[in-house]
């Protein structure tokens, strides 16, 4: 179980890492040897796979071999990045702002998914956030957007975070399960488990879209040093990303057959076209990687708010759109 963190005690989390398991999948399309490889670091694959993975088909194009990284959570590919092993991530920009505000030479250099597609479940005797009080709710980690997406959520109930047991339940589909094994009685996680949610009389507490619009799902991330010293490559690596997102969001079938393939899911499982359903229709994805300077920083000032980082600070310093506006020119040419 998680005690709530104080300023003092995310920043070692953050910036130390907790151990875990890295599993490297390297897209099928890819080609064997490229001028230059480029590991990506996103959180496990699954429903949303389709879109996160796609940009590495694109990836030659551009001279580039993608290397897919998954990770359990993403508070854990920061300790990638930062020692070289990863030239870039996505990520939950509260978990890079966290690291940023407390000295990571990090920037986001895009934001992919800057909507929230991300739901609160309860199980099927937590009907509303006030049933909260006194249960367990699973989480992937101090800090985590499950952990804050909670915290926004129980706040605005009058729900107090002391009263809420927090457990640390893994990555997305990890905690979805232990919600449905009764590990835990409530858990936030993707809303493409909203359909086998209905099917196992599992209840619907708060969406993201809804209760807290300024969530960004996902943005990309590299260190100071790389764009320093890659910073071609990044411009061909971002271009790839554009292209890739706008393939997604224009070949739906394709898209969630690539899910299905990447995350070894089955084929009746509803998860990779529900996704991709509302993602495309709350418009969240951004195929130019336009970063959201406005959420960004509402993020920055929660992350205050929460004691999670001592002050806020003025998010513009944590952004380089340099290489960005680089990768869109590339697309014109």
């Amino acid at each position: 179980m998680l005690d709530r963190p104080s300023g003092r005690f995310a920043a070692t989390i953050t910036m130390a890492i907790a151990a875990g398991t890295i599993a490297a999948r390297v897209a099928g399309n890819s080609p064997a040897v490229a001028a230059e490889s480029w590991r990506y670091g996103v959180v496990e694959a699954k429903g949303d796979a389709g879109i996160l993975f796609m940009p590495a088909r694109f990836g030659p194009k551009y001279d580039l071999t993608i290397d897919m990284v998954e990770f359990a959570s993403s508070t854990t590919p920061l300790k990638g990045l930062i020692s070289g092993y990863l030239q870039a991530f996505t990520t939950s920009p509260a978990v890079a702002l966290t690291a940023m505000s407390h000295g990571a030479d990090i920037k986001f250099v895009g934001c992919n998914w800057p909507g929230a597609t991300y739901t609160l479940y309860g199980a099927p005797d937590v009907k509303t956030v006030a049933d909260l009080d006194g249960k367990s709710v699973g989480v992937s980690g101090p800090g985590s957007m499950p952990d804050l997406f909670v915290l926004e959520v129980i706040g605005a109930n009058g729900v107090l975070a002391d009263h809420v047991v927090f457990a640390n339940a893994g990555g997305g589909a990890d905690r979805f399960r232990a919600l449905m094994t009764g590990v835990v009685e409530a858990t936030a996680t993707s809303s493409e488990f909203e359909p086998e949610a209905a099917k196992r009389g599992l209840n619907i507490l708060a969406r993201a879209h809804d209760v807290t619009p300024n969530f960004a799902r996902n943005c990309i991330v590299t260190s100071g040093k790389l764009l320093t010293s890659h910073r071609d490559a990044l411009e061909r690596f971002l271009a790839a990303n554009m292209d890739g997102i706008a393939y997604a969001m224009a070949h739906r079938d394709e898209t969630g057959a690539l899910a299905r393939q990447t995350a070894n899911l089955p084929t009746d499982d509803p998860s990779p076209e529900f996704i991709y359903d509302e993602a495309v229709r709350q418009k969240n994805l951004a195929p130019t990687l336009a970063m959201p300077v406005d959420k960004l920083q509402w993020l920055e000032d929660m992350l205050a708010r929460h004691q999670t980082i001592d002050k806020s600070q003025d998010v513009t310093a944590f952004i380089d759109d340099g290489p960005r506006q680089g990768a869109l020119k590339r697309l014109q040419q």
